[in-house]
């Protein structure tokens, strides 16, 4: 086969196409916006058959050629961005929690401020198309699972996201997306704040000078729903799983980080956690948590011949501000692609 009727990793991609109605593929010749993931591994097709295996039909191989049954198509996908954008961060937030931009000029302020009450979070569902340059596959109904944004001293901020789709359908479409310009957010400037036992704010709490990575783990209950109803695809989605989260860490042994979060642990006492970056530009990312420390190792390694702790803490509801995780993006991005 000649290389150029084959797929190319250097033309492989994955573009995101908002919807307005979930599970309707969107025109896919204009509007769509080109996701910065890894190339390849993104999609697990989902489709089920049953082969019969534990009927008896009276010869030595029971499997018939003609009565194979798919019995669910349930495709799923596992992105992973190396660098996440300051352009890109709120499209992939959309999935979990639906917003309207505040301002009327960059940047524009994305306030994911997650309800823990009967209010839906009504995520935004997408259409991802993946293509090699040569094969492309249209997902619809995407929406996240599950997403961990993390970053260290030695690269980029980075992220991953575990979506579930309903159908996977090849796809012909010449596609017409946007190429991303939005810078890329460097690690080392992530500022780390903690505020007791209170939910933090934009601009509160104390600063925390010894972190030296963070991954941030969460899920927003949002749980696909399938039904006796004509279909071997889900019929919708529900938020009914609970929204949980784990921040772990590595910070330097220092006597405020013991105080911080060993003597937290030890208390089985709630910290409340402000992450904030911002390039000196007007592009700012706070991420506001509360946590409870579950697991504390102190010297747990050595950085630079620096002792460190390893940490690890649960994301819990706290009663006072009715709020467990709070994401606020001020991005280039005016609107939803």
């Amino acid at each position: 086969m000649p290389a150029a009727s084959a797929g190319n990793q250097l033309f492989s991609k994955l573009v995101a196409f908002k919807e307005a109605t979930p599970g309707t593929i969107p025109t896919l010749t204009s509007g769509g916006r080109r996701m910065l993931v890894a190339p390849t591994g993104v999609i697990t097709t989902g489709t089920i058959i049953d082969l019969g295996p534990e009927r008896s039909v009276a010869i030595r191989n029971p499997l018939i050629s003609t009565t194979a049954t798919i019995t669910s198509i349930e495709p799923t996908l596992s992105a992973s961005v190396p660098a996440i954008s300051i352009g890109e961060l709120p499209v992939w937030l959309s999935m979990t929690r639906t917003v309207s931009p505040s301002g009327t000029a960059a940047p524009y302020g994305w306030d994911y401020s997650y309800s823990m009450g009967t209010a839906a979070n009504n995520p935004t569902s997408y259409t991802m198309v993946a293509t090699d340059g040569q094969q492309q596959f249209a997902l619809p109904y995407c929406l996240v699972e599950s997403m961990t944004i993390a970053a260290d001293r030695s690269g980029l901020t980075n992220l991953s996201a575990n979506m579930f789709a309903q159908t996977i359908q090849k796809s012909t479409a010449v596609l017409a997306e946007t190429l991303p310009t939005s810078s890329f957010m460097a690690g080392r400037l992530w500022n780390a704040y903690q505020s007791g036992t209170v939910f933090p704010g934009t601009a509160s709490g104390t600063a925390m000078t010894y972190l030296l990575d963070f991954s941030l783990e969460f899920n927003a209950g949002i749980t696909k729903q399938a039904y006796l109803a004509g279909t071997t695809s889900f019929s919708s989605h529900s938020e009914s799983n609970p929204f949980t989260g784990t921040l772990t860490a590595t910070v330097s042994s220092t006597a405020d980080g013991i105080s911080t979060w060993y003597d937290a642990y030890q208390a089985a006492r709630p910290v409340g956690v402000r992450l904030s970056w911002s390039n000196g530009s007007g592009n700012i990312v706070h991420i506001l948590a509360m946590v409870v420390p579950t697991a504390v190792q102190p010297m747990a390694g050595v950085e630079d011949g620096l002792t460190t702790i390893g940490l690890e803490a649960t994301l819990v509801y706290d009663p006072t501000s009715t709020k467990s995780l709070q994401i606020i993006v001020n991005s280039d991005l005016s609107a939803l692609p």
